[in-house]
């Protein structure tokens, strides 16, 4: 699968800007928005090139939902295993512009809310966002992103969600977007049939998608809990693949950007 076309797209969104945005998003809640948006800054942030001195992080994570998941998650990790900087808006708009236009940011991933305020009446065309803080809130984040991730789970609750975010949010504004698989249970799963179910139905729709799934371990489930990321794991079998998934995503990021 070729993800050309939308990289392209995605570069020429705001050439005037160093800094990259890529907004995690869908409307089904339980697809892992915040889990890969955190995990996915860990990795872009540990990878990325720093700066001498007290200069900020070039990887920032922001979360715009009023629940505050990310600052939350954040607040519980070492300060010396965070690797990047977070800010959380709770919702609030008019907070975004000076750290999308600071010329040391590289790379600004936003980690969404988890469900959609949408208008269950807004007819086709329309935007289905609703009105509210938080749609507003969503409508800002909209407006600056290169990149949209959209995670989806082999279970089939989360496909029509995916497809409208996709095809009502994402498409009518013109941001290239990338699908991600996450919590596929390979002991459950171990014949990949429903794997490969939900991998069939996105190249149906000729979505970009990362090549293989995030794995669905107990590690990641106890991670907000322990205050863990995925780049601080204890080096385990299983550590090692939970790394793997997370950094196939942040790698197939930087492609499309």
């Amino acid at each position: 699968m070729t993800t050309s076309t939308a990289a392209t797209a995605a570069t020429r969104r705001f050439p005037e800007r160093e800094a990259r945005v890529v907004v995690v998003v869908q409307q089904k809640g339980g697809a892992g928005k915040t889990t890969i948006a955190i995990n996915t800054a860990a990795c872009a942030g540990r990878s990325a090139v720093q700066s001498p001195g007290d200069s900020p992080s070039p990887v920032v994570a922001i979360g715009i939902d009023v629940q505050a998941s990310l600052e939350k998650w954040c607040a519980g990790v070492r300060e010396d295993a965070l690797p990047f900087d977070y800010l959380v808006t709770k919702g609030k708009v008019g907070l975004l512009a000076n750290v999308v236009d600071d010329p040391e940011r590289r790379r600004i991933i936003i980690d969404t809310p988890g469900f959609l305020d949408v208008d269950p009446d807004a007819e086709w065309g329309s935007d289905p966002l609703g009105e509210s803080r938080t749609a507003d809130a969503l409508r800002e984040v909209l407006d600056l992103a290169d990149l949209a991730i959209v995670p989806i789970t082999p279970s089939a609750i989360t496909w029509d969600e995916a497809e409208f975010t996709i095809e009502r949010i994402l498409k009518p504004r013109h941001i290239p977007f990338l699908m991600v698989i996450n919590m596929h249970d390979p002991g459950k799963d171990k014949q990949e049939v429903q794997l490969d179910k939900v991998k069939a139905w996105i190249d149906e729709r000729n979505y970009p998608r990362v090549s293989d799934p995030i794995r669905r371990y107990t590690i990641h489930e106890n991670a907000y809990e322990n205050g863990t990321l995925v780049t601080e794991y204890k080096l385990s079998g299983t550590a090692l693949k939970a790394r793997e998934d997370f950094m196939r995503v942040a790698l197939t990021m930087e492609q499309m950007l």
